[in-house]
């Protein structure tokens, strides 16, 4: 007697397709955040890398102008970066060279001294206690060409560098936000 053979069918059944499903479901659940946090460790590594990189730049221009045996008060310049009482201004030079200004024509002196590209940060420069104030949000965060300084700090993804016209600048970073 001859059976023919039934053709065997070949593929996924049903059952197999839902656990594959719900197996991948569960693996982007669980990898989805640390892909979504990639984004704001990046923010938060770029303020942090920025006030180290102010601080040094602060640290330099001190003993630059300690050694140059400038007065605390004299407009002094170091590598193309002015600044006086012993740290970087907060605002730019004017063309003078003399004093300073809160445009946007020219990088702050800090920044210029840091290393840092303005292009890559929202800043805005204000005068708070009678002394110049930069504030800098990545851009990523807040994308506006010359923010208020309301608007930076609003992003609570920023750092902040007060020049003082005593004492040691406050350097402050605030990365709740990011």
């Amino acid at each position: 007697m001859n059976k023919l053979a039934a053709p065997r069918q070949t593929g996924f059944t049903l059952i197999e397709l839902v656990v594959v499903i719900i197996i991948l479901g569960i693996l982007a659940v669980v990898a989805a955040p640390k892909f979504i946090n990639l984004k704001t460790d990046a923010h938060i590594s770029a303020i942090n890398g920025a006030v180290g990189s102010i601080k040094t730049a602060v640290t330099l221009f001190k003993t630059k102008t300690l050694t140059s045996g400038s007065a605390m008060t004299d407009t002094v310049e170091f590598s193309g970066v002015k600044g006086s009482n012993y740290q970087p201004w907060a605002a730019a030079a004017n063309t003078s060279g003399s004093g300073f200004n809160s445009g946007y024509t020219t990088p702050s002196e800090i920044f210029e001294a840091a290393g840092l590209d303005m292009n890559e940060w929202a800043y805005r420069i204000f005068v708070l206690s009678g002394s110049y104030v930069v504030a800098a949000a990545p851009q990523g965060v807040l994308d506006i060409a010359q923010p208020t300084s309301a608007q930076v700090i609003a992003t609570n993804c920023y750092f902040q560098y007060h020049w003082k016209s005593a004492g040691e600048p406050e350097i402050t970073a605030v990365t709740t936000g990011c």
